[in-house]
Parts: structure tokens; C-alpha cells; sequence
């Protein structure tokens, strides 16, 4: 076909239908009832195309990415759906008089990227409808955050262009895993790019997802644009003052399984105070209760999440020089943030106590723990109370904490060095069952483990208490010539103290005593006391009464 037939996407008209476009598809996916595509001429401008049903069952198997071709009679229609991933006002359908045809003499570019400056991230001058591509430095990875309720697993990076920008990149389900395949492989920061992004502002905080099934990423490929990227940043690298040469050590990437269950270890509650400022440890509790009822949020910066301060300025407004006037403004205590216009917002601040198996311990969970938790904004919270006029009580939607059984990741803080004023600030909850299920078994064997080290020293302790005793009398047992040799049991008669020891402690007082007067041969004394005269003697001698003796037993 000869290149006069061809049209260039700039030069599509509503008033031609029968053109034909010389094209490569430099992205294409595949839905349940259509396929999708970013289509590119020689010239680098590019046009969305949708081919449905059912003409993506007749031409599906003949279109591949990267594949250049010559497309026939395709129509155009509006592009408006509700991302748009070419900046535009028309995207191009197959219809039944549409043709492909193989190309062999494409002569342009492989890729086209239309990348983004992150202070336009930041500017919010980004459209939300409008997708984009994205080239950084990602130098942090979050932990993996698994599938919850429709929710896909995700994971969150950060990221930073040449210039030391930062911004946080969110990826859901299958890219999520190209992540952690890539980091389970390779460690230290890498470059990415994000083809067709979305951007979403979080709390006035930029960040980056991916959209359903358009998205691509290249990571590390041998590409012209990620080349000259590492280039320009290891000729930074070196510069001090540059953030990118703070961020080039290694990524952190953990599941959430790792960091709760390898990562960190467990302990009880009633152990943590053992633990060193700095150190992090996972311990599992329920909420039992609210600590403090009468304060429940705060209003934080939307930048820093500091606590913002209102005070009195001057009003500069008034003109008057006889009247002064003075408003309330708002100040962070920050110093990043000192000389900028704050903004605030309501933030979650409940003050809880955690119960564990042993032990009880006061925790402080923020906006994001609690968000996590209940789904729901302290803004909107405050928004739906303000109705009743009461924004400030402690509503009952907070309730539904109680008796959560959750697993806490924790760092350990203290005050002016003491052990004895610490706090615990929570890096991480988690509701998910397995990790708790885990978590409540290792619970369980330190238990039973060190139930069984508490009997195996009891068992040594006795062992030696018995190893002591033999072949030594006990200071109250004797045996002498007055003990007749039938009344010693034969099977002890190498240890007397034995037998001694056992009728001290098995047999009573009483019948001790009637075995000893059964035994020996006793005169009178033994019934006298030590500090008084025996009233029944004193009777029977008044009496005239001779005591009787005991007739010694005869050993046969």
C-alpha cells in the first residue's frame, strides 16, 4: 500500500469516511466484550481505539502490541468515557467495512510517552479524567497489603523525578505483583515507568494508581527513556543537596504476613517494657475501651499532620486606624511547613486500651488506623453530627472498635531516657485473619513452653531436695538399742531416715505419738508437762493410788 493513500491522525476529519492510517499499537488490552487500544502513527501522535463486539472476535486474533499495521474505514466517535487515555475529542471503532493489514515499513517511534512533571502532581493542575505516563526513581516500597473485602491486594511505593519531587504511587492486583516479583529478585531502588496512570488526590496528598487494564509498567527495561532517566540521575548522584542521592540505597518491600510474622517479633504485652527505645515489636490485643472519651480528633495539617494552632493576628483588613480588629489564623508548628498557607482537617486521635492474653497497655490510633477500621472520615463524622449541634460528643460510630481483635506492629518511644515514661506509637494494624490465627498460636506455644519450663525446675528442684536426704536422719527420727528390730520395716533398713521422714509427712500428729507409745517403753515423765504439774497425777496420789507400769514386750 502506498504511503500516498495514508492519513496522519492529526488530519482526521468527521467529513472523510473512506482513509486508511498507517499505525502501531503501542498498547493494547483485552476486555470480556471489547479490546482496546492506543494506536501511534509515524509521527508520534496517537488516537484510542475500541473494537466490540462483535467485531473483536474477528479481528482480535490478527492484533498483537507492537504490532504495525494498516487499518481500513474505521469511524469515529466521541471519546468520552470516563478516562480518557489520549488527550482528545475523538477515539476511532472497527465497524463491519473496517480491514487490517500488516505493515512491514513502520518508521516510527517504539514508544510514544506523554510524561508528566511531578509538580503538576502537586499543583493539582492534573486532569482526573485524563490518564498519563510517569517516569521516577522508586526508592520505597510498602508493605503488601492483601485482598480485603472487593478490595484487590495492593501495594504503595514512593517515588521521585531528577529533581528530588516526590510522589506516592498506589497499585492494585496484577501490578501489584509485578512489584513484588520484580523486588523479590532485585534489591536496591529502580526505575519505573507507568504507562496510562491515573491520578487521585488523598487528603490533599497526590497519588498515582493504575487504572483497571490499560496500565503497562516498565521496569528497568532497556528502553531509550529509562536510559537516559539513569543517566541524568547518576550524574546527580553525587550532588549532596540532591534527595535522589539520599533515596539510592536499598527498597524496603515486606508482605504484610512478613512484617507481622518474620519481620518483627511477637511479644506479650506484659513484656514490652522490657524493650529498648527504637525497637519494634508485634503484639496482638482486643479494644476493651475508650481511655479518653472527651477528645476523639484533631485538626491536622493536611501536608505534615501536625496539629495546627489558631491564634490571634491582626486583621489587616481594617483601614480604621481607630478600630482594631484581630482575626484567627492558622499556624503548623512544622518547620517545613512555617511561611505557607495551612490547611486543616479533622484527624482521628483515640486514646484506646488494648488487652492481650497477658497484659494491658494504653495505645493512640491515628487517622489512618481508624479510617482503616471503621471506612469512614472524622470530617464526616463531624458533618453528620453538626446536625444535632453536637460535633464535639463521642459518636457512636466509634463503638464498633470495641472488642476488635487486631494484630499491632509498635515502636517504642520514651521521655527523657526513662523506661518508666514511654509510649507506643502503632506503625501498622491488621484485622486479617490469618496473620491473627498465626499470631495466636505462637501466643499459645510460649505459653505451654514455658509452662513446661516452670514444671521441668520444679521436677529438678525435687530431685535434689531427695538426693539430699539420703543416707541422713532427720534431727526429730532415731533408732537405738530401745527400738526392738521387729517394729523397723525391713525393706528401709539402709536408710532409717527414710521412713522417718515419710511418717512425718503422711500420717498425723496424733497417730505418730500412738506409734511411739506402741514402740518404746515409757515411764511417767512422758505425760508431764514442761511447765506444770500433770493434774491427773496430783489426784491420784492425793488417792493413794499407785501408778501402774508398763510390762516391757518380750521380743520373740
Amino acid at each position: 500500500m502506498e504511503n500516498t493513500n495514508v492519513t496522519m491522525i492529526s488530519d482526521l476529519t468527521l467529513a472523510q469516511d473512506d482513509y486508511t492510517i498507517k499505525v502501531r499499537i503501542i498498547r493494547l488490552w483485552k476486555q470480556i466484550r471489547m479490546i482496546g487500544m492506543i494506536l501511534m502513527d509515524e509521527r508520534g501522535a496517537k488516537i484510542e481505539c475500541n473494537v466490540d463486539k462483535p467485531f473483536s472476535y474477528l479481528q482480535g486474533n490478527n492484533l498483537e502490541e507492537y504490532g504495525d499495521y494498516y487499518i481500513q474505514k474505521p469511524t469515529i466517535g466521541l471519546n468520552n468515557g470516563v478516562i480518557k487515555f489520549v488527550d482528545g475529542p475523538h477515539k476511532l471503532y472497527f465497524q463491519y467495512s473496517t480491514k487490517v493489514i500488516k505493515c512491514k515499513d513502520f518508521c516510527g517511534p517504539r514508544n510514544s510517552f506523554a510524561f508528566i512533571d511531578f509538580k503538576q502532581l502537586h499543583s493539582n493542575s492534573i486532569q482526573a479524567n485524563l490518564s498519563f505516563d510517569i517516569i521516577g526513581n522508586v526508592f520505597q516500597c510498602f508493605p503488601l497489603e492483601p485482598p480485603k473485602d472487593k478490595q484487590e491486594q495492593k501495594i504503595t511505593l514512593k517515588m521521585e523525578d531528577l529533581e528530588g519531587h516526590e510522589v506516592f504511587v498506589t497499585l492494585w492486583g496484577r501490578y501489584a505483583d509485578e512489584i513484588v516479583a520484580y523486588v523479590s529478585k532485585h534489591h536496591g531502588h529502580f526505575v519505573m515507568i507507568i504507562q496510562l496512570a491515573k491520578f487521585k488526590k488523598i487528603r490533599e496528598r497526590p497519588y498515582v494508581n493504575n487504572t483497571y487494564l490499560a496500565t503497562k509498567l516498565f521496569i528497568e527495561d532497556n528502553i531509550v527513556e529509562i536510559t537516559a532517566f539513569k543517566k541524568s540521575l547518576q550524574a546527580r548522584k553525587t550532588s549532596s543537596c540532591s534527595s535522589v542521592s539520599r533515596a539510592s540505597g536499598s527498597s524496603i518491600m515486606y508482605s504484610l504476613h512478613d512484617d507481622f510474622l518474620q519481620k518483627n517479633s511477637f511479644y506479650k504485652i506484659s513484656t514490652i517494657h522490657e524493650l529498648n527505645e527504637g525497637n519494634c515489636a508485634v503484639i496482638l490485643g482486643t479494644i476493651k475501651m475508650f481511655e479518653d472519651m472527651r477528645t476523639w480528633y484533631y485538626n491536622a495539617c493536611t501536608k505534615c499532620k501536625s496539629k495546627v494552632i489558631l491564634m490571634d493576628v491582626p486583621n489587616e483588613a481594617v483601614n480604621d486606624l481607630d478600630r482594631f480588629e484581630e482575626k484567627k489564623m492558622m499556624f503548623c508548628p512544622k518547620k517545613d511547613c512555617k511561611g505557607k498557607d495551612v490547611i486543616a482537617e479533622p484527624s482521628y486521635m483515640i486514646k484506646v486500651r488494648v488487652q492481650g492474653l497477658v497484659g494491658v497497655v494504653s495505645l493512640t490510633m491515628f487517622d489512618r488506623e481508624v479510617r482503616n477500621l471503621l471506612k469512614i472520615s472524622a470530617a464526616e463524622l463531624i458533618s453528620k453530627y453538626e446536625r444535632f449541634d453536637n460535633p464535639s460528643d463521642f459518636p457512636n460510630e466509634l463503638n464498633a472498635m470495641l472488642n476488635k481483635k487486631l494484630a499491632f506492629k509498635i515502636v517504642v518511644k520514651t521521655l527523657n531516657s526513662s523506661k518508666f515514661g514511654r509510649y507506643y506509637n502503632i506503625s501498622k494494624i491488621t484485622d486479617n485473619f490469618d496473620i491473627i490465627v498465626a499470631l495466636e498460636n505462637i501466643e499459645k506455644k510460649n505459653i505451654i513452653e514455658q509452662d513446661m519450663d516452670n514444671d521441668s525446675v520444679n521436677a529438678v528442684g525435687s530431685e535434689f531436695a531427695s538426693q539430699d536426704t539420703v543416707g541422713c536422719k532427720d534431727v526429730n527420727s532415731h533408732t537405738d538399742d530401745n527400738t526392738p528390730v521387729s517394729n523397723i520395716p525391713s525393706g528401709n533398713s539402709t536408710s532409717p531416715s527414710s521412713v522417718t521422714a515419710t511418717n512425718n509427712l503422711n500420717s498425723p500428729p496424733t497417730s505418730v505419738k500412738r506409734k511411739l507409745v506402741d514402740i518404746y517403753d515409757l515411764d511417767d515423765d512422758v505425760y508431764e508437762s514442761a511447765t506444770k504439774p500433770n493434774a491427773s497425777r496430783v489426784d491420784n496420789d492425793k488417792a493413794g493410788i499407785t501408778t501402774k507400769l508398763l510390762i516391757p514386750k518380750v521380743e520373740k
